[in-house]
């Protein structure tokens, strides 16, 4: 029998498992991944040396934002080097737009020019006006669907009534409800406190966000997806009172999702608010306490993804607080950092790094097992993390159209070396080989796999 001759055989490195770690080659075949018995020699055209390092499946970043400085296309390149090799983005659809309409463009011009798996979430700003489009769209691919709880002053906020109505039709035809779940009311109005006291937004951004306003709109949320038979996925999971929501919701049997952002691992808002408004992110970054349990989480069942809320804003220093935008830069280094600070302190494994950034998101999505993990037939989407290399971010070594990043200056333990999407290299060391056009759309459905 003819010995099967390889696009790439990655040789000496430890592929990483949430169970386990394993010392294998794998192979490269036509976009698709093999792991090699270690008592045959591999026949291959290129041969790639992972000794000291780390493989992991390529990251399933389900946050993301490619409608601001970085765009279907752009996104590519900061993701690919942060070791992401699909991405599922949210696609905002205002009042007075069609969602299905929305969606295609958005599907076209990936499908144009991005240069890595993309999926997609639709983001209704009028679910009322919108809902008749969800059977349509869960049927093309696009399965779930971010509502607001938050941003009534930019006309995006769903009230209880409509968020019932939107989780009834997407639990009946099998989607998933995305909420983005604060107490916009409440924030409002302590914001407009803090401006007719004539105190200072940027002094007392906490106060107008407390974390008692998480936990309030995450079990309010939640209990809403309970009695509508609705999956609900809870993105950016900032705060220990949000995890106490989560904790007593999955007491009631309620079904859920959460995810955490490295932000909100990382850093205070002690530490973060010297930077003023490039910060500012919502929800805000919380206490160190917060963030310490946010850590703690990971490891107990109820985080259960990391997305990287990559949300690239034109932002800087010197900006006015009040007037600028949320959001951040992030997945550039989503794995670095979790490595660094996760991995290299004994907070978590390699196992629950990988589990929480590829496998769960993999499978919360159905887009397993064809994406995250390391196993025959797989799309060879895998990444090599050398974790012995450190290095320090500059904003002019990132990616990213962003002209800032929220990690100048950190130094890091790990790096990632190599990244292979659908069987092609396309990050080796510092050279970018993507290709627009070569990504495929991801039709998402809620496959039901216990996580």
């Amino acid at each position: 029998m003819k010995k099967m001759l390889y696009d790439y055989v990655l040789q000496g490195g430890t592929l990483v498992y949430p169970e386990k770690t394993r010392e294998a080659a794998v192979g490269i075949k036509n976009g698709r991944l093999y792991i090699l018995k270690s008592s045959k020699r591999p026949q291959g055209k290129t041969f790639v040396d992972a000794s000291g390092c780390f493989i992991l499946p390529g990251l399933i970043d389900a946050h993301t934002h490619p409608v601001y400085v970085d765009n279907l296309e752009q996104i590519a390149r900061p993701a690919a080097f942060g070791g992401v090799t699909s991405m599922i983005h949210y696609i905002t659809v205002k009042a007075g737009q069609k969602p299905l309409s929305v969606l295609e463009k958005a599907i076209a011009q990936g499908e144009r020019t991005s240069a890595l798996d993309f999926g997609l979430h639709a983001a209704l700003c009028d679910v009322p006006g919108q809902a008749e489009d969800i059977p349509a769209l869960i049927a093309r691919g696009v399965s779930s669907f971010k509502m607001f709880t938050a941003y009534k002053k930019l006309n995006m906020m769903t009230d209880d009534h409509a968020l019932a109505l939107g989780m009834d039709i997407i639990g009946k035809h099998g989607g998933i409800a995305s909420v983005h779940a604060e107490n916009g009311s409440v924030i409002d109005y302590l914001e407009e406190r803090v401006r007719v006291q004539g105190k200072s937004m940027a002094a007392h951004f906490l106060q107008t966000s407390p974390s008692l306003l998480d936990k309030e709109a995450i079990f309010r949320v939640l209990c809403i997806g309970g009695l509508m038979h609705c999956p609900v996925y809870l993105p950016h999971i900032s705060s220990r009172h949000a995890l106490e929501a989560l904790t007593l919701a999955r007491r009631h049997g309620i079904r859920f999702y959460s995810e955490t952002c490295p932000h909100y691992l990382v850093f205070s808002w002690a530490q973060l608010k010297k930077y003023g408004p490039l910060g500012k992110i919502r929800p805000p970054v919380k206490t160190a306490q917060d963030r310490d349990e946010l850590w703690r989480a990971l490891s107990g069942g109820v985080i259960h993804t990391i997305g990287s809320d990559h949300a690239p804003k034109d932002k800087h220093r010197d900006d006015a607080f009040d007037e600028s935008p949320y959001g951040a830069p992030g997945i550039e280094n989503i794995l670095p950092v979790l490595w660094h600070h996760g991995v290299g302190t004994g907070r978590i494994s390699p196992g629950t790094l990988v589990r929480l950034t590829a496998e769960n998101p993999a499978k919360i999505f159905g887009l397993f097992p064809r994406k995250g993990r390391l196993q025959n037939g797989a799309d060879a989407d895998l990444v090599v993390f050398n974790p012995r290399h450190t290095w320090t971010v500059t904003r002019t070594g990132q990616h990213s159209n962003a002209p800032y990043t929220l990690y100048e200056g950190m130094k890091l333990g790990g790096k990632v070396e190599k990244v292979f999407s659908g069987g092609r290299l396309i990050v080796d060391d510092k050279t970018y080989h993507g290709e627009s056009g070569t990504g495929r759309f991801l039709q998402t459905g809620i496959s039901g796999r216990p996580l």
